[in-house]
């Protein structure tokens, strides 16, 4: 029985589930799936023999869903929990999944956290909520743009892949899906070093975020900081006029 608490909803159209694994090699790779659930991705991976594969799931009752053949590849656990630099050793891995809704965007800060960290992500192909998927791959200027846009493109090059209509799930969620292709750049736009005030300055700027910048950089920088830097240019605008890699040079100066 599907579980409204662990954001549920199973892709059921085959042909959905082959185009998204197509989106990514898997052969001889390390392969992460969060939220197995009626194995319609999982199956998928398997048969294109990955160098390891692991289906983290947190629905224990699934489990006599599963053959033993499955069993042994599915870690049952919270997948904000899971550990993936321990289970992989250190070595890149890559990331497939219809993501659980309810935890989607969590995940994904949790993963940019580990990219900047270890650098140990080499793509992700990840279904979202299409709302979310869109706010995702926001440029600036643009009424979508937020945070998560900025924390993401730190790390990773994001594209619209495919379309997913509500009712190629079970349950019927409420919105369409959006799969996303995330890969990496060859250097990241930020130090690590700087992550933390990233995460700090893009929180404070689009708690509020239709009004203008001006009260909230007189908060944060100093008066030399603001004239050494020239941050009195963004003055009149809003945060969602703020290119990324203007964040991540405030996020080196704080």
């Amino acid at each position: 029985m599907l579980k409204k608490k662990f954001g549920q909803n199973f892709l059921v159209n085959n042909d959905i589930s082959q185009k998204i694994v197509n989106l990514q090699e898997i052969k001889n790779k390390n392969i992460l799936e969060i939220g197995t659930g009626n194995l319609a991705i999982t199956k998928l991976i398997l048969k294109k023999k990955p160098k390891k594969f692991v289906g983290v799931e947190i629905d224990e009752d699934l489990i006599n869903t599963y053959s033993p053949s499955i069993q042994k590849h599915i870690k049952f656990i919270d997948a904000l929990k899971f550990n993936e630099i321990d289970f992989f050793k250190n070595e890149k891995f890559s990331i497939i999944s219809n993501l659980p809704f309810n935890i989607s965007s969590i995940l994904l800060v949790k993963w940019c956290k580990l990219q900047n960290e270890y650098n140990c992500i080499s793509e992700m192909t990840l279904m979202f909520q299409k709302e979310l998927s869109e706010r995702i791959v926001a440029k600036h200027n643009t009424k979508k743009y937020r945070r998560l846009s900025i924390i993401t493109n730190a790390f990773f090059n994001v594209s619209k892949k495919i379309e997913v209509n509500k009712e190629n799930f079970l349950p019927v969620p409420k919105i369409d899906a959006l799969v996303l292709k995330f890969k990496r750049h060859n250097k990241n736009k930020i130090n690590k070093i700087y992550f933390s005030n990233l995460e700090k300055i893009t929180n404070f700027f689009f708690n509020e975020r239709r009004k203008k910048n001006k009260k909230k950089i007189e908060k944060l920088f100093t008066k030399n900081q603001i004239d050494k830097y020239k941050l009195n240019k963004l003055y009149e605008k809003r945060p969602e006029n703020i290119q990324s890699e203007v964040f991540y040079k405030m996020a080196e100066i704080i």
